[in-house]
């Protein structure tokens, strides 16, 4: 049986959370100081409510600027209920947007900018907020992957109009999807509340989340996540498909739009009250690992900003060419140590996106060029030593580098 470490650090589900009668918007409210937040079946879904809110304000506008790499889902979600995605190339070497672009990208129909808090890490909203204010646009902090960042000992999700989390599979909480929506503005949060009470049942959808999420509490830990997860990466990458490997292959039938069960809200709510102290740990095991990450020359290892503690799923790499990080894959993708890709691509190079064909030479490199490491608990300091041996010595090799102390 193969062994396989998660990509990302999940919080794992206890027997006693099935049992749980919780409640997820307060414990959230609770721990993140927020106002009790508004829950849907997705992130996705959270991301379609925060724009019908918006819109409802500004009726005349209906483009939203997101950077051009990014989860696929925020564009289709953006076309499914009918508005205008607007890509925004990132920064030379960096997730942030490229500022002069972004300027650009801002017209009388712009209704908001989505600032993406990638690998639960600090989206530059210093120079954003400002901007859309000046512009009359709002501000929807995208923080999927950063539930229990915070900037300022404030919540990740309050410097922005409105902010969402996600609790899909390997966000650190779950409710096997899910998503948290909420604004520190008491009008709009008030209309996403009203909005989410209108969310339809479905049933069908309901039943198989439930089974999802029963599979998750027996098969998420390293001797039986093969069959849920390896087993599928090795057969993709097999067939070079790397977008269905990281589990991109998304189109606008997998956004369906309904409300989050009860039973797998007070699963999540239980879960919560151990997210604090798993994103501590979480916390301190990264930091030790950049630090170690950061001897070895030619790559960016994306660290934390002042006055920014993440909550780091995962530790985002950025190598300076495309062959080198093909290299690091070819070694290290399919042994199971949860090293993988976040997103493969640009976001109009996905084929269910190919209508948004455009020059974003940043974010087509920073696709090309990147990859993760999982901060799992479950990777122990042996398999990390073995992930950074793999890595300096293919550098080592390709820069013809002294070996490295």
């Amino acid at each position: 049986m193969n062994r396989e470490i998660p990509p990302t650090n999940g919080l794992p589900i206890e027997f006693k959370d099935l049992f749980s009668k919780q409640d997820l918007s307060r414990n959230l409210s609770k721990q993140l100081n927020i106002l009790k937040p508004a829950l849907t079946c997705s992130g996705t879904v959270a991301l379609i409510l925060a724009l019908e809110t918006l819109h409802e304000l500004e009726p005349e506008k209906n483009q939203v600027i997101i950077p051009a790499w990014t989860c696929p889902l925020v564009a289709l979600a953006i076309i499914k209920i009918g508005f205008v995605p607007i890509l925004c190339d990132l920064a030379a070497n960096d997730f942030q947007f490229d500022q002069t672009q972004l300027l650009q990208k801002i017209s009388p129909k712009t209704l908001a900018i989505i600032a993406t808090h990638f690998a639960g890490l600090y989206c530059d909203l210093a120079s954003i907020v400002p901007l859309a204010k000046k512009h009359g646009v709002f501000v929807i902090e995208d923080a999927a992957q950063a539930l229990g960042a915070k900037y300022k000992q404030q919540s990740v999700g309050l410097q922005g109009d409105i902010g969402f989390f996600s609790l899909a599979f390997g966000k650190g909480l779950t409710s096997a999807e899910g998503g948290v929506l909420f604004s520190s503005n008491l009008q709009i949060h008030h209309i996403l509340l009203e909005k989410s009470k209108k969310l339809p049942i479905l049933r069908d959808w309901e039943i198989k989340r439930k089974v999802e999420l029963i599979g998750y509490y027996l098969l998420y830990r390293p001797a039986t996540l093969n069959y849920i997860y390896g087993h599928h990466l090795r057969k993709s990458l097999k067939q070079n498909d790397e977008i269905s490997a990281v589990g991109d292959d998304f189109d606008l039938n997998d956004i369906p739009i309904h409300r989050l069960g009860i039973w797998r809200s007070r699963v999540a709510a239980s879960a919560a009250l151990r997210l604090p102290e798993h994103n501590q740990r979480a916390h301190r095991q990264a930091l030790l690992r950049i630090e170690k990450l950061k001897q070895l020359p030619k790559l960016k290892i994306f660290e934390e900003a002042d006055n920014y503690s993440s909550n780091f799923p995962f530790i985002l790499i950025l190598t300076d060419n495309a062959t080198t990080c093909k290299n690091i894959l070819d070694q290290l993708w399919t042994k199971g140590l949860g090293v993988t890709k976040l997103f493969v691509r640009a976001i109009h190079q996905y084929p269910a996106l190919c209508q948004l064909k455009c020059d974003m030479p940043n974010a087509e490199k920073f696709a090309q060029c990147s990859f993760s490491i999982t901060n799992s608990f479950w990777l122990d300091d042996q398999s990390f030593e073995m992930i950074y041996q793999t890595i300096k010595n293919i550098v080592e090799t390709e820069y013809s580098i002294s070996p490295i102390s």
